[in-house]
């Protein structure tokens, strides 16, 4: 059974110590970035309680493909979206660490 998704104004509850493999897919609501430079917004970012979110969907259908969550104490951790061949949604953490002062 696949996973539920959400939509990103619905996620402003995030919590950066917990999304990940359990998260569903995360449908981006109002793109404002074009991050790669190919003429189509494909990027929101947005704010929840405890963190900052970037969100970015690269293949154009709609769902995140990639998520940042930065914490307010400077933790981060990114994710990449990938869907099974049995279409069970997962997040593959592909970065983690800390912003700080040097």
């Amino acid at each position: 059974m696949a996973t539920e998704g959400f939509v990103v104004p619905d996620v402003l509850c995030m919590d950066p110590d917990t999304f990940g493999h359990d998260a569903g897919a995360v449908a981006l609501t109002d793109p404002a970035y074009d991050v790669d430079d190919d003429g189509l917004l494909d990027t929101q970012t947005f704010t929840t309680e405890r963190a900052v979110v970037i969100a970015s969907d690269m293949d154009a259908d709609g769902d995140a493909d990639h998520v940042t969550v930065i914490a307010e104490d400077g933790a981060y951790a990114s994710w990449e979206f990938h869907r099974d061949g049995n279409g069970v949604i997962n997040w593959e953490r592909t970065d983690e660490g800390a912003l700080g002062n040097g």
